[in-house]
């Protein structure tokens, strides 16, 4: 039987889905703000180089034009540490944009409708070879359903995430004013 796409999707969920969409969003001006910078030019040329590329593509494309500038190493190291908390949830962000979302066979959670028919995958034991099906460990990028508290944590943990960032480059000088 067929799951009903709008059943069980509260309004907070989509609300959630928009904060989530925006702080990432925001992360990636950054990106293209440092790129800016060290070209020596405007937001807007990188954001037109850079718009068809993915939220990792840009991420590498900023770590490569940092190390071709020769940025040190300590500044470089902080902003790829920045940069981890949001490409560690592009799974996340990507499900929000282009699947429809049910709810899942956990209570009080929603999942991506492609699930449904997952692809068959190795799954990695994270207890050694002797470990039985519930020693088996799920990390984020293994976490496919998602409450409102689980979407609300990642919503603030991005925007947290992205207003230290903002900060760290502007006393790094690697921004310019907006």
């Amino acid at each position: 039987m067929e799951k009903n796409p709008a059943a069980g999707l509260e309004e907070t969920h989509l609300q959630l889905f928009g904060m989530i969409v925006q702080r990432f969003a925001a992360h990636e001006l950054l990106v293209q703000r440092i790129m800016a910078h060290a070209l020596g030019t405007h937001a807007a040329p990188v954001m037109l180089l850079t718009r068809n590329l993915p939220f990792e593509g840009k991420c590498k494309a900023l770590l490569d034009l940092m190390r071709h500038g020769k940025v040190p190493l300590d500044k470089l190291d902080r902003v790829n540490a920045y940069l981890k908390v949001p490409l560690a949830r592009v799974r996340l962000r990507n499900d929000i944009v282009h699947s429809v979302w049910i709810v899942a066979d956990e209570p009080n959670t929603i999942q991506p409708n492609w699930i449904l028919e997952p692809l068959p995958r190795v799954r990695p034991i994270h207890a050694g070879a002797s470990a039985s099906q519930a020693d088996f460990s799920e990390n984020d990028e293994e976490k496919f359903a998602y409450s409102l508290a689980d979407l609300r944590e990642i919503a603030a943990a991005l925007e947290n995430n992205r207003a230290a960032f903002a900060a760290y480059l502007d006393e790094a000088g690697l921004i310019d004013a907006f």
